[in-house]
């Protein structure tokens, strides 16, 4: 990776700017930069990760998620507005495309066309995450031959009956066959790709009945991501019988010290409407920053609206009336099961660089 990446060092003004100018070329760039990017707290040009949300419709009344209590309208994303936001990304070197927010990706036919169309244009990752219940066989195997990076399929349940009971509908065995379906295209095509992980949200769950989970999965998939439960405000069902969301104790939720979000220094979303929102967890879009038909990426992400959000962050004084004020999510980002921790102690070793 291109510039200074030890923070520790002294690192002058001209090489400030051109990390914040830096474009990932590769997954390991890509994962570093993310780091630096909010460490930094660098202006950068682009966001390194951006979501296409195909439709915020959903099949499934999962207990973790605020679906139900969605205001906006259920629509599939218009398919000029999804292609202008696939175009840009591949035209501003925007390094991962996720296809995927608040609604199952493929209950829009279209989606596996955006995720061929943004392999053609050279996005280098592309990835979807899915509860893989209503794609149909034809779909699965044009997510190999379309060169999908990554698929993340979210489920739930040790057994039928807690699959039923966490995700409101009767669709573990299906599951199940559809992955199956996945893994013959994969030996059919002669394809490494698309790379699998399951996706596991904690509610109520011991580590022990996670590891339980895991084994049952470990000879279908390649990667297993158990995400922390998130509170979404405490509107999500499971919240009515908690005194805390479930977070793995690997985050931090203290609103009086509370650090800025780290989203809004990594990732843009698409929503199905056009609307640009830099949270992955803002349902409504209420923290839109802009409307994609309006706009490009680059304008909303460098415009006054993402300037002013960063700048409440920034010294924690966040209007009452935004809806990041009583966000108590604000440590997520990215894949936080491997987060290292660190002890008490340790704090004068990782300034002097021990």
């Amino acid at each position: 990776m291109a510039g200074p990446t030890n923070i520790n060092g002294f690192m002058t003004a001209e090489e400030v700017k051109a990390l914040a100018k830096f474009v990932p070329g590769t997954r390991e760039e890509y994962q570093k930069y993310n780091q630096l990017a909010y460490n930094l707290k660098l202006n950068t040009a682009l966001p390194t990760t951006v979501h296409i949300e195909p439709t915020n419709d959903c099949n499934q009344t999962c207990v973790m998620c605020v679906h139900p209590d969605m205001k906006r309208t259920a629509q599939n994303i218009d398919g000029d507005v999804a292609m202008k936001a696939i175009n840009e990304c591949a035209d501003f070197g925007i390094y991962a495309v996720h296809f995927f927010f608040f609604g199952e990706p493929f209950m829009n036919r279209r989606t596996v066309d955006y995720i061929k169309h943004a392999k053609e244009r050279g996005i280098p990752l592309v990835s979807v995450t899915t509860n893989f219940t209503t794609i149909k066989s034809s779909e699965i195997e044009a997510l190999v031959t379309s060169g999908l990076d990554s698929i993340h399929i979210s489920f739930e349940g040790r057994d039928r009956e807690s699959y039923r009971a966490i995700r409101g509908t009767d669709s573990y065995n299906k599951v199940i066959r559809n992955l199956d379906k996945l893994r013959e295209y994969k030996a059919k095509h002669g394809s490494e790709s698309p790379w699998i992980s399951m996706t596991y949200v904690r509610t109520s769950e011991t580590d022990e009945q996670i590891e339980d989970y895991m084994d049952m999965w470990r000879d279908r998939v390649n990667h297993f991501h158990i995400s922390p439960q998130f509170d979404y405000i405490g509107r999500a069902p499971i919240r009515q019988s908690q005194d805390d969301p479930n977070s793995g104790q690997i985050m931090d939720r203290d609103l009086t010290e509370r650090l800025p979000c780290r989203q809004l220094w990594l990732r843009l979303v698409v929503l199905s409407n056009g609307e640009l929102v830099p949270c992955s967890q803002n349902i409504d879009g209420e923290l839109s920053i802009g409307n994609i038909k309006d706009m490009t990426i680059a304008e909303a992400w460098q415009g006054d609206k993402m300037a002013d959000l960063r700048a409440q962050h920034l010294v924690n004084k966040i209007d009452p009336s935004c809806v990041c004020s009583k966000c108590i999510d604000w440590d997520w980002s990215g894949r936080v099961d491997e987060r290292p921790t660190l002890e008490k102690g340790q704090v004068q070793d990782l300034v002097l660089g021990k």
